[in-house]
């Protein structure tokens, strides 16, 4: 199985991979200001492991969209993984204003805020946010 997960399938992935990241570069070319093409390409980034360039897409596609839920639930994602509670409570509430609540839900689930209410803080004791 070695062979064919890696001389194989892997390499066909990493090829469909960069062309889509291609094509969000040539998309981005045409539209610079496309919120939906910075999330994409953050997205991509995120999947081949460049998570600083895939928080500024997603910063960007914020900026440029302030009612786009998608780049907060991937932003907040991030920010979890990373024990940046806060941050990431911060686009959940915001995702969760927009209209979608699957980060808030997730954030509930593995218990890392107490509730959604705005009235607490939300974040667990242990997390450092000086990063």
């Amino acid at each position: 199985m070695s062979f064919w997960r890696h001389d194989v399938i892997q390499r066909a992935l990493d090829h469909e991979l960069q062309a889509e990241v291609a094509e969000q570069r040539a998309t981005l070319e045409r539209e610079p200001n496309s919120p939906r093409a910075h999330f994409a390409l953050g997205t991509l980034s995120h999947l081949q492991g460049r998570t600083d360039e895939a928080i500024a897409l997603y910063l960007r596609a914020i900026e440029l969209d302030p009612s786009y839920a998608a780049p907060h639930v991937s932003l907040g994602r991030i920010w979890a993984i990373k024990g940046l509670y806060d941050e990431a409570l911060k686009h959940a509430r915001e995702a969760e204003r927009l209209g979608e609540r699957t980060l808030m839900e997730q954030l509930e689930r593995y218990s890392t805020v107490e509730s959604s209410s705005p009235g607490r803080t939300g974040s667990r004791g242990d997390a450092q946010t000086d990063e």
